[in-house]
């Protein structure tokens, strides 16, 4: 585990912070886990560990480009575009209320609460946005976000997006993921990373990369961004 250097990420020193929302501000990633092994689990075993797989890799992938790509690469047959909205629809309804019930992430609430009035928060997602936008709503979070975004934009996208009508400085902004497609889309953007890790994902960002397993690590471990 690599410690956070104290002068690297400083809340002073930041206009923005663009965080994903399953498995940074909540505990979801385990619900979409088995949902989708519930969609797969017709395929075979081997199929179902390679959907997980990369589903924990690829956090914030649209859901459509995931079912996608499994169905194309691991099931080995492709879907028309009626029988790829079924299948959403139906990971959807698996979802939406163990995602509204999922627990916050430790520590997030009170993050969010201290700083919410002295820097703007934005969620970036690859749930759907009008979804994504619900499920905000039934956790009470709603206030402390200035923008909420989620598919048919990409992250990148949706990155772009904040900076050119915010018109942040690159350096002035901060994104938090939980997954090596997070790391590579703030790499690409040229703006500051933080990782967030559990016990079983600490191997998915480069050595070196600044992480915390909680928001308690940035609020009373490292304090970094006081």
């Amino acid at each position: 585990m690599n410690n956070i250097p104290k002068d690297q990420i400083n809340l002073d020193d930041l206009k923005a912070i663009i965080l994903d929302f399953d498995g940074v501000i909540a505990e979801s990633v385990d619900v979409k886990t088995e949902a989708f092994k519930i969609l797969f689990k017709q395929f075979g075993e081997a199929v179902v560990k390679k959907v997980v797989k990369h589903h924990l890799e690829n956090g914030g992938i649209s859901r459509y480009k995931k079912i996608e790509y499994y169905y194309s690469e691991y099931v080995k047959k492709p879907l028309k575009k009626e029988e790829l909205d079924e299948i959403a629809n139906e990971f959807s309804k698996l979802v939406v209320e163990g995602v509204i019930k999922a627990p916050l992430v430790e520590g997030v609430l009170d993050f969010l609460e201290r700083n919410y009035k002295k820097i703007d928060f934005y969620v970036a997602s690859g749930t759907p946005q009008n979804e994504l936008i619900m499920i905000i709503e039934k956790k009470n979070l709603k206030k402390y976000f200035k923008g909420v975004y989620g598919t048919p934009d990409t992250k990148p996208e949706i990155i772009k997006k904040i900076i050119e009508i915010n018109k942040y400085p690159k350096e002035k902004i901060l994104f938090i993921g939980d997954s090596i497609s997070d790391y590579n889309d703030a790499l690409h953007a040229n703006i500051k990373f933080l990782g967030r890790v559990t016990a079983n994902t600490t191997y998915f960002f480069p050595k070196g990369t600044p992480v915390i397993y909680n928001f308690v690590d940035i609020n009373s471990k490292f304090k970094i961004l006081e």
